[in-house]
C-alpha cells in the first residue's frame, strides 16, 4: 500500500458574520444573566415585548374614552412578572391587584387603601384589572416595579420598622424625589417612539454617563496656558530711578 502524505496546510473554515438577532442576543445574555439565556426564552420575550410595544401604540393613538383604556393583556403580564411585583409593596401580601402609579408599584387592597387616604398628589392608586389606564400609567408601571422602589427606599434609611408605618416614608423628600423623576422619566420614554423596554433606556443613560465622564475625554482636553507674571515697578522704585 502506497500512501501518499499532502504537505498543503489545512485551510481554516470560517464562521458567517453574526446578524443582528445574535449580537442583541448576546447582549441581552451579558445584561440580564450571568449563565447564556435560552434561545426559546429569549425569543419568547422579544415576541412579548413586541406586542407589548403594539399595545401601547394602539392606547396612545386611540383617543375614545379620553384616552382611558383597560391595562392591556400583554403589558399586565409583563407588570406582574417585574422583580418584586408577587408581593404588596408595604406589607408583602402575594398577588397584589392594586397599584400606586405615582411609584410604579403594586399594592394590596388594604395598603391601596391607605395610599388613596395620602392624597393624588402623593400617591395614585389604580386597580389593574378593574379600572382603565392611559397611556402614560401604562408606561410608569412598565418603568417601576416593587424591587426598584424597595431597594431605593432601603439606600435612604426609609425601611420602617413595621408594616403599620410604612405610610410615613412616602411623605417625605426621598419619595417626592422619585416620584417626580419617574415621572420625567416616562415622558422621555413616551417622546423616544415605540416602547422598546427596560433594558433599553437603562443601558442609553449607562452609555451617556460613560461618555461624558470618561478620563480620555479628559485628558484630551486642551490645558490653557498660564500666564507668566510681569514684575510691577512701585512708585517708590519709580521715584528712585527719577
Amino acid at each position: 500500500l502506497i500512501v501518499r502524505v499532502s504537505l498543503e496546510p489545512t485551510r481554516k473554515i470560517q464562521k458567517p458574520p453574526p446578524t443582528s438577532i445574535d449580537v442583541s442576543y448576546q447582549k441581552l445574555n451579558n445584561h440580564k444573566h450571568s449563565s447564556i439565556m435560552p434561545p426559546r426564552q429569549y425569543e419568547s420575550e422579544v415576541s412579548m415585548l413586541e406586542a407589548a410595544a403594539t399595545e401601547l401604540e394602539e392606547m396612545r393613538s386611540d383617543n375614545s374614552n379620553h384616552g382611558l383604556h383597560p391595562l392591556p393583556p400583554t403589558c399586565y403580564k409583563i407588570l406582574t412578572n417585574l422583580p418584586g411585583n408577587h408581593q404588596c409593596m408595604d406589607c408583602g401580601s402575594n398577588h397584589p391587584e392594586w397599584a400606586t402609579v405615582s411609584y410604579g408599584a403594586l399594592l394590596c387592597l388594604q395598603c391601596s387603601g391607605k395610599h388613596r387616604s395620602l392624597g393624588v398628589k402623593t400617591s395614585c392608586v389604580r386597580s389593574i384589572s378593574m379600572d382603565n389606564w392611559s397611556h402614560s400609567q401604562v408606561l410608569s408601571m412598565l418603568e417601576g416595579g416593587n424591587t426598584q422602589l424597595s431597594q431605593f427606599f432601603e439606600r435612604h434609611a426609609l425601611v420602617p420598622p413595621n408594616i403599620h408605618e410604612t405610610d410615613h416614608r412616602y411623605k417625605t423628600k426621598a419619595a417626592r424625589f422619585y416620584r417626580e423623576h419617574l415621572k420625567l422619566h416616562v415622558q422621555k420614554v413616551s417622546c423616544g417612539g415605540m416602547y422598546q423596554g427596560r433594558e433599553a433606556s437603562r443601558s442609553t443613560k449607562q452609555e451617556q454617563r460613560r461618555t461624558t465622564s470618561s478620563p480620555r475625554q479628559q485628558q484630551q482636553q486642551p490645558r490653557r496656558p498660564r500666564r507668566t507674571s510681569t514684575p510691577r515697578t512701585t512708585n517708590v522704585q519709580q521715584k528712585v530711578s527719577a
